[in-house]
C-alpha cells in the first residue's frame, strides 16, 4: 500500500506568530489521488495536496498529517506526523530617556527602543504613524520636527530567527510635551512670586529702620522684691493678713467668753434642797466635830 508524503516549507520547528507556513502532500505512485489533511486526528477542511498557513497563530499549532484515496477502494497511509510549534515574538519596549529634571533646559523628548527579555542582537527601526524612520536605537524628538506630535512605534529586526520583534506600544508624545510647557510656566510662575517677596522684604527691612530714641520697652518683672513690695500699693502686704487674722481670732474668743458668763449670770435661779437633802447634810454635820474629827455614830 502506497504512503503519503508530508512536507512543511520552510521546515522549521518553532514558528512564531505572523509566519507564512505551507504543507504538502504527495504520493508518487501513479496519479489521480484525492488528499485528506488532518491536525491532531481532526479532518480539515483543506482540499487539494497543500495547506497553508498565510498567518500563523496560536491556534493553529498542532500535529498536522495528510493521507491519498482513490475510487472507493484504494486508500494510502497516514503520512509522518508534522508537530507545528508556535511561539510569541519577542516584544519591544519604548523607554523615554529625557526625565523631568531636564524639563528646564530642553524641549525635546528622546525615546529609546530595546527587546526586552532577549540574549541575541537587536537593530531597531522607528515608525511614526505608518511611515519608517530609518535604523537606529534612539530618536528625538521636536516640535519644530513634528508639529503635528504623531504617535510613535518601534521594532527589533536582526539576522536570524526570529527576524523581527513585535512592535511597541503607540507612543504620542503631543501630551507630554504640552504638560511640560504647562509645568514651565507654573514653575516660572513661582520663581518669580518668591523673587518679588523676596526683594519687597529687603526693601521693607531697609526703609523702616528702628527709631534710636525711642526706649526699649522693659518685660514686667514677675518676682519683686520686699523693698519693691512696699512702694507698690496693689502688692499685698504680710503683716496686713497677719493683722487681719490675729482680729478675727479675738473676735471669736470674746463671743465664746460672754457666752460663759450668760450661763452663770444672777438672772439663772439656783437648785432648791428638798427635805430629804436637809436631813442627810445635817447626819453629816453630826458625824463631824468641831474640830473636824471623825465622831461615833449617835446611838
Amino acid at each position: 500500500m502506497p504512503k503519503a508524503a508530508l512536507k512543511q516549507v520552510p521546515e522549521y520547528k518553532v514558528m512564531y506568530i505572523g509566519e507564512f507556513v505551507d504543507f504538502s502532500c504527495e504520493v508518487t505512485v501513479s496519479s489521480g489521488w484525492k488528499y485528506q489533511w488532518y491536525k491532531d486526528k481532526i479532518p480539515l477542511l483543506t482540499s487539494g495536496n497543500s495547506h497553508s498557513i498565510s498567518s500563523a497563530a496560536q491556534t493553529n499549532k498542532g500535529a498536522y498529517q495528510c493521507k491519498a484515496t482513490r475510487g472507493k477502494k484504494l486508500c494510502t497511509e497516514f503520512s509522518e506526523t508534522r508537530n507545528l510549534e508556535i511561539q510569541v515574538r519577542p516584544w519591544a519596549v519604548m523607554t523615554l530617556l529625557t526625565g523631568w529634571s531636564e524639563v528646564f533646559s530642553t524641549d525635546s523628548l528622546e525615546l529609546r527602543c530595546e527587546v526586552k527579555g532577549s540574549q541575541d542582537q537587536w537593530n531597531y527601526t522607528w515608525f511614526r504613524e505608518a511611515h519608517s524612520l530609518g535604523p537606529s536605537d534612539t530618536l528625538t524628538v521636536t516640535p519644530q520636527d513634528d508639529p503635528d506630535q504623531s504617535q510613535y512605534t518601534c521594532q527589533g529586526i536582526r539576522f536570524g530567527r526570529p527576524s523581527y520583534s513585535t512592535r511597541s506600544d503607540a507612543f504620542k508624545t503631543k501630551n507630554l510635551l504640552l504638560k511640560r510647557r504647562v509645568l514651565l510656566s507654573i514653575s516660572g510662575c513661582l520663581f518669580f512670586g518668591i523673587i518679588v517677596v523676596f526683594i519687597g522684604c529687603i526693601a521693607l527691612r531697609i526703609t523702616r529702620k528702628p527709631d534710636k530714641n525711642a526706649e526699649p520697652s522693659e518685660e514686667p518683672n514677675l518676682f519683686l522684691t520686699m523693698a519693691e513690695l512696699k512702694t507698690r500699693d496693689d502688692a499685698p502686704c504680710p503683716l496686713d493678713d497677719y493683722d487681719r487674722v490675729t482680729e478675727v481670732a479675738l473676735t471669736a474668743s470674746n463671743k465664746e467668753t460672754d457666752d460663759d458668763e450668760d450661763i452663770c449670770s444672777e438672772s439663772t435661779p439656783l437648785p432648791t434642797t428638798s427635805p430629804e437633802d436637809q436631813a442627810l447634810l445635817s447626819e453629816s454635820a453630826d458625824m463631824t466635830d468641831g474640830n473636824g474629827g471623825l465622831i461615833s455614830f449617835k446611838q
